[in-house]
């Protein structure tokens, strides 16, 4: 038994989503599976890859349908302590960030069904993406590790704003130039020095989500702050998890607070434009 609900009144959309589902647990099982072998051994010193290498990667990431991909050191802070999905306990260094869209008319449906299904769809495509880009990088005698997208050990939104790809908006999701908050994110751990150069974006939502508040207005449960809670650690806090995840799982994907950003409406050049 999985603790999705895909129960509906029946339809495309439900039998899409009784094929998804275990489509998403195969993937999470692959992930548990490879770490396991990954970490029975552990390196005694840090591999060392040259710039082609790294090319190969991103082209290799392009074909598997990523969309983004960024690159930045493990944030220790940005690890939770208690990993609910596979129990990964030991991460490399590195990270390798990624990030796959999702369709826009789905995540217009939110809260209904057809945007769980695309939720879930994504969780199963960017986690099938995530564990063969990892042994892509194994089968070049490189020691990764595979964080699903659904539950990994540490915090990907942050982990995207130190990759370059993005920032946080109030709901806590990252924003991108190019897709706003549609998008789902993974990370593949890598036993690697140097990272790739990190190119710097100029990217400024803070002004708009602080005038804005759409997200915490709209979202069903009341699961956004009004202010975000600073940690001692230095890891802010922007939403109410428990109730967050309890609607995610009622709704089988949620993504109101995906559908209602402007940032996801209307974009971030005609947002940035509003403001001359």
């Amino acid at each position: 038994m999985n603790k999705f609900n895909i129960v509906n009144n029946g339809g495309p959309s439900s039998d899409k989503m009784k094929k998804i589902v275990p489509k998403v647990l195969k993937t999470i099982r692959k992930a548990i599976s490879g770490y396991k072998r990954e970490i029975a051994e552990l390196p005694e010193e840090v591999q060392t890859a040259p710039k082609e290498f790294w090319e190969e990667v991103v082209e290799q990431a392009k074909n598997l349908g990523i969309d983004l991909i960024g690159f930045a050191p493990i944030d220790e802070n940005l690890i939770f302590e208690v990993d609910h999905v596979g129990g990964i306990e030991v991460l490399y260094q590195n990270a390798i960030v990624l990030g796959m869209e999702m369709d826009y008319d789905a995540i217009e449906t939110a809260p209904e069904f057809p945007a769980g299904v695309e939720s879930m769809n994504i969780y199963a495509e960017l986690g099938e993406a995530t564990n063969k880009l990892t042994n892509f990088i194994r089968s070049k005698g490189y020691r990764a590790i595979a964080c699903h997208p659904l539950g990994g050990p540490i915090l990907y939104p942050a982990m995207a704003v130190k990759a370059g790809l993005g920032q946080i908006g109030r709901q806590g999701l990252l924003i991108t130039k190019k897709f706003g908050p549609r998008q789902r994110l993974s990370v593949i751990s890598v036993n690697i020095s140097p990272l790739p150069e990190r190119s710097e974006i100029e990217f400024e939502i803070e002004a708009y989500c602080q005038k804005c508040k759409r997200c915490t207005l709209m979202y069903p449960v009341e699961a956004i702050y009004d202010e975000p809670v600073n940690k001692e650690n230095g890891t802010v806090t922007r939403i109410d998890g428990e109730k967050c995840i309890k609607y995610f799982y009622e709704t089988t994907g949620c993504s109101v607070c995906i559908k209602e950003c402007p940032f996801h409406k209307i974009g971030y050049k005609a947002m940035y434009y509003s403001r001359l």
